[in-house]
């Protein structure tokens, strides 16, 4: 085993002694290659720890400033970008997408016409989901700078993929409702996708991003694997299985685990009160204007503590936060590895002994 500790501070029950022993575990239990667990409060980094390897079988170890695939945490990446806007007042939250398309609204079925940024982002808008990986996509250039637009006419022609009730689609989780999104926020801003993450993340905010899997631009980069029951599979940089381009903006980042920790702390000490990127009021908003579901991420409440969270996995790596304002702490955990689907028992485990340890709870619940 090899294993990196950066910092410990004293205000957490857990220990380096203890977070060593429970990733280790976990990599074992579960056939983890790599594993990385940061803990902070609004100030510090508490402790930042990881273990394992970059490739299953292989001995070059993974570091901090390895980049690990983020999965569907990129949509609160697109959350920002869409509040950073809202407080620059190029956009609002309630601009209906077809007041941003005009042009796209004489074939579009009517049920659409309505359909607002802020539904987009809380799969409120009846858009075909686009999760299951089984979907047929249209017969469209998929890696074109105009198909996600051609894509967009697609969706809106299409029957809805939710019921209509109490002047409202149901909710039903998307990602092509992510394009949607990211489309009116390329509009008002007059870039593209690709170009406004990189402003948001490496500009503004001081940190490193790559689009698509770590190892498709350096070999070397942690590799993704695929945990079954049976066996292990890597995915090398070769390998034909990528997230659709039209598919970007709802899931394709990757960052390393010490600049996701810092993300993950923005967040926090935003719901703390503090401005950085954008306004504390515009935290608050994305985290906690909706119950359950809010904007790309999800929230509730455990022993009278609001948290908020999210979990990301485009089926080869995993990734997870968890903010905590009121009790001034927030986790991240990364993993080289998933399940092939929108769950992993070894984030589930490991999250669990972490904040259990910390806050001394029995804690059970689903994120």
């Amino acid at each position: 085993m090899s294993y990196q500790n950066i910092t410990f501070a004293k205000n957490t029950r857990v220990t380096k002694k203890y977070l060593s022993k429970v990733m280790s575990d976990a990599r074992r239990k579960y056939q983890v290659p790599a594993i990385s667990v940061s803990m902070m409060n609004s100030e510090k980094m508490l402790l930042q720890e990881i273990q394992g390897t970059r490739v299953i079988d292989k001995k070059e170890l993974a570091t901090l400033d390895d980049y690990f695939h983020i999965g569907s945490c990129s949509k609160s990446v697109l959350a920002l970008m869409a509040e950073k806007f809202v407080e620059q007042k190029k956009i609002r939250w309630q601009t209906k997408f077809f007041d941003v398309y005009p042009e796209l609204k004489d074939k579009a079925r009517k049920s659409y016409f309505d359909i607002t940024l802020e539904d987009l982002f809380l799969c409120e808008a009846g858009i075909l989901p686009f999760t299951s990986g089984e979907e047929k996509f249209p017969e469209i250039a998929l890696s074109e700078s105009h198909s996600r637009l051609e894509f967009i006419k697609y969706l809106t022609r299409q029957k809805p993929a939710s019921k209509y009730t109490n002047y409202k689609f149901q909710h039903l989780y998307s990602n092509a409702s992510y394009t949607m999104a990211s489309a009116m926020l390329e509009k008002v801003a007059g870039e593209n996708y690709e170009s406004l993450v990189k402003k948001t993340l490496v500009d503004d905010m001081g940190l490193s991003v790559h689009i698509g899997w770590p190892n498709s631009f350096e070999v070397d980069q942690p590799w993704g694997h695929l945990v079954t029951k049976k066996n292990i599979e890597a995915l090398p940089p070769e390998h034909e299985y990528k997230l659709p381009y039209l598919l970007t903006p709802a899931g394709d980042l990757s960052l390393s685990s010490r600049d996701y920790a810092k993300y993950t702390q923005f967040h926090l000490q935003g719901l703390r009160g503090e401005n950085n990127h954008i306004t504390s009021k515009g935290y608050k908003y994305i985290h906690f204007s909706h119950d359950g579901f809010s904007l790309g991420v999800a929230n509730g409440v455990l022993n009278g503590n609001r948290f908020s969270a999210f979990d990301g996995s485009a089926g080869f790596f995993f990734c997870r936060s968890i903010i905590v304002p009121e009790a001034n702490f927030a986790m991240t955990i990364m993993m080289n590895a998933g399940s092939g689907s929108g769950t992993m028992k070894a984030v589930d485990w490991l999250t669990m002994k972490i904040v259990n340890k910390h806050f001394n709870w029995w804690w059970r619940f689903w994120l």
